[in-house]
């Protein structure tokens, strides 16, 4: 799949009818700092598109980017953030159910975790909500370049038995040196082709 042009559309604070809505959406979810924004950059081939931050918890609204005119790359806001006011942290959980729940053009869900860390509790816990709405996903272990090939794998079986996935069901990305990007963008390309054959 070629990205011929990346655009942001619109943030919102919960879900509602905006210009453009009807594109099939894949949807990033994650703790906060997971490399978000950078994925989301690198994959589309825009620096600029997504803002990056050092500082965890900068996603506060669900944001949405039109790829290439056919799907809606979904950007919601990170989980896990301690620091952050419980209020806040609540607010942002009830924006990433809100949309999970109500989003009649959700088709997947891109699951991000840092590949040198172990998953979270709340890693589990958004697995777990994932399958009880019997949402399509796809765990995607950020910041591979940190990591050298056989520390890889050995913490990819880690990731599988936390979140109870098979190692090919996670694929390894780096926004650095780009790997994974082209698994990702197939699995985008899926999707649309996927909506495509349902209005034939």
């Amino acid at each position: 799949m070629t990205i011929r042009s990346a655009r942001f559309v619109v943030s919102l604070d919960r879900l509602r009818p905006f210009p453009g809505q009807g594109l099939p959406e894949v949807a990033m979810a994650g703790k906060s700092n997971v490399g978000k924004s950078s994925m989301i950059n690198s994959l589309l081939g825009n620096s600029k598109l997504a803002r990056i931050s050092s500082e965890p918890g900068k996603t506060r609204l669900v944001n949405f980017f039109s790829v290439n005119e056919r799907l809606l790359l979904v950007d919601l806001p990170g989980y896990g953030f301690a620091k952050a006011p419980k209020a806040e942290r609540e607010r942002w959980a009830g924006m990433i159910e809100g949309y999970l729940e109500n989003s009649r053009h959700l088709r997947r869900v891109l699951h991000l975790v840092d590949i040198r860390h172990a998953p979270t509790r709340d890693d589990q816990t958004m697995v777990e909500y994932l399958r009880h709405y019997d949402i399509p996903f796809t765990v995607v272990a950020t910041k591979a370049d940190k990591v050298s090939r056989a520390a890889r794998g050995r913490l990819i079986p880690v990731i599988c038995r936390a979140l109870a996935v098979q190692p090919w069901e996670i694929v390894p990305y780096s926004s650095v040196d780009g790997s994974g990007r082209e698994k990702i963008l197939e699995i985008l390309e899926n999707e649309m082709t996927a909506e495509d054959d349902r209005h034939e």
